[in-house]
């Protein structure tokens, strides 16, 4: 991986003023644009590890939408996405990183770290996005590791007793039953 700022100084400075005001309605184009071209999604992944935040962001949530619509896109970079996760300051990145990791394969050799790094995003002091795709997480690797669904059965339960938003609500809900009808 070439470092952010190396991909920063080499990247079209236009690039990188679109990247910081990308809003919305944007989102598509740049999610077209980024499915149809590999150099660019190289950039544009190499950017959600830049310094500047508001760059760092809108890269992710390209980058998220890009492997919502074309998962494969992605997988060469799960490991490394993974590796980079516990490390993240900021909710918005967070947030899209685990959305992005939903769906994918996780490699063995990563696994352990991932699960402890998921449960940590379970507090309550995460944002709920951040929470519920940390939730879900868990939910889909428990049925790849079903030892683990006793323990994420319970920590699921303790969730419901808590003041929830209700799409929250709904996902801890929906977890819960999962894991009990298995």
């Amino acid at each position: 991986m070439t470092s952010s700022n190396q991909t920063e100084q080499t990247t079209d400075p236009i690039l990188l003023s679109s990247l910081e005001r990308i809003g919305a309605k944007e989102i598509r184009i740049w999610k077209e644009l980024v499915l149809r071209d590999d150099a660019l999604f190289q950039t544009i992944y190499n950017l959600i590890y830049s310094d500047n935040h508001r760059i760092a962001w809108h890269a992710a949530w390209i980058v998220d939408h890009v492997a919502e619509a074309e998962p494969g896109k992605l997988e060469p970079f799960v490991p490394e996405l993974i590796d980079k996760l516990p490390h993240l300051k900021s909710h918005s990145l967070k947030r899209h990183f685990t959305r992005m990791l939903i769906g994918q394969k996780i490699p063995e050799d990563k696994l352990g770290m991932l699960v402890n790094v998921l449960y940590e995003l379970l507090s309550p002091s995460q944002a709920i996005a951040v929470r519920a795709n940390a939730l879900q997480l868990l939910h889909d690797i428990a049925f790849i590791e079903p030892d683990l669904k006793p323990e994420l059965l319970s920590v699921t339960e303790s969730i419901l007793e808590e003041e929830l938003t209700s799409g929250m609500l709904a996902k801890a809900k929906n977890v819960a039953r999962s894991l009990k009808r298995q």
